[in-house]
């Protein structure tokens, strides 16, 4: 049965190539099989959304398609190519890459062939496609939880960042030292083959060499031939002064490396501050809380109130009602550049208990004197 390549994307026909593209990283997301792992239902649709992807953002495909249907135009997309992934790259094990891998920019730029990362660029009918270059290497981003007071103040944490390296041993060749790479037998070194469908001819990447044009004779043996290892990074973090809930600290060049020669990319720590549990912050602000009695209610008092910083003075004006706000200028958080946020004091007012006769007979006294109805 043909297959309705705009359907599956969830597209109209009419859609511009912008809409199919975020139809396409929507969907692709969210069936990847590194993601539906053992799911043959998700793999499934992944190969249907990679192939309808395929044929839609190339032009001339999708007129064919539009004019003639499924078999016309979709040359190279389909199961064939995704099958690829599951073969070997002379002896060099192959796996689907992952979802980071595949969208990692695409947001903000041309989504493009999401494979071009592990292929050349192909040359039309069977000329020698470019080889990659180097490729900088993706952002990491991670969360990491720090308790209020380091926030507010700054200081230092460990970090581990699991991460991936060029193997040491082969260089990131994938080739076990001493030994080289081959021209790829299927493809001859061009990187690309040709497929004829009817009264179409296309180039399409080999699905031996996965576009390189080489084929590994002899695997690393200590990366198996995936010129990676995994390692695990710990360093110490700086935390700035003032950092708020949510800001990102960026460590350039702390990210993965980059590939055949390509600078690193950057990590990106988004800080979760912790909760405090006398202390609220808003901005640079502090908002916290002091008990007075009545008596330091109605006359004014001078008491001591907890901030940041410690305990800090703070007077209470004759006849403060409960609920009031104070404010004590520059005590809340002093961020890097300097400034200072303020903190507010919520007062709470308590009623005595437990009163001797004579201090209920003196305050009999002050209600009758003051108009007050009591008991």
């Amino acid at each position: 049965m043909a297959k309705d390549y705009y359907e599956i994307l969830g597209v109209p026909r009419t859609a511009s190539e912008e809409e199919i593209k975020k139809a396409f990283r929507h969907l692709a997301k969210q069936y990847h099989p590194d993601r539906n792992k053992g799911s043959k239902t998700a793999e499934q649709r992944f190969k249907e959304i990679n192939e309808a992807h395929n044929v839609l953002t190339d032009k001339d495909k999708r007129a064919q398609y539009d004019q003639f249907g499924e078999a016309r135009a979709k040359g190279f997309a389909g199961s064939e190519f995704w099958d690829s992934f599951r073969s070997r790259q002379g002896g060099r094990p192959r796996s689907a890459p992952q979802a980071e891998e595949y969208f990692s920019g695409a947001e903000s730029g041309d989504l493009g062939d999401i494979f071009s990362q592990f292929f050349r660029r192909e040359a039309p009918f069977g000329g020698r496609s470019r080889r990659r270059g180097p490729q900088q290497g993706e952002d990491i981003e991670v969360a990491l939880q720090v308790p209020f007071e380091m926030a507010a103040h700054g200081g230092e944490t460990e970090i581990a960042i699991p991460s991936v390296f060029s193997c040491d041993r082969c260089g990131g060749s994938g080739s076990e030292p001493g030994t080289r790479s081959q021209v790829c037998p299927v493809c001859h070194g061009a990187g690309n083959v040709q497929a004829v469908q009817g009264a179409f001819a296309f180039s399409r990447p080999c699905p031996r060499c996965y576009g390189r044009g080489e084929v590994i004779a002899k695997p690393c043996s200590k990366c198996n031939g995936t010129g990676e290892i995994q390692a695990t990074r710990r360093f110490r973090l700086k935390i700035p002064r003032g950092v708020r809930d949510g800001q990102k600290i960026r460590l350039a060049r702390q990210g993965q490396p980059g590939r055949d020669g390509g600078p690193s990319g950057d990590l990106l720590v988004e800080v979760r501050v912790e909760e405090h549990p006398q202390f609220k912050r808003k901005g640079d602000d502090i908002y916290g809380g002091a008990t007075i009695n009545a008596v330091q209610a109605a006359l004014g008092a001078r008491v001591h109130v907890p901030t940041i910083n410690g305990d800090v003075a703070l007077r209470i004006p004759a006849g403060t009602q409960p609920g009031t706000t104070l404010r004590l200028r520059g005590r809340g958080v002093t961020t890097a550049d300097g400034r200072a946020g303020d903190h507010y004091v919520t007062i709470r007012v308590t009623t005595p208990t437990n009163l001797t006769e004579e201090q209920k007979k003196l305050l009999r006294e002050f209600a009758r004197s003051a108009g007050i109805p009591a008991e």
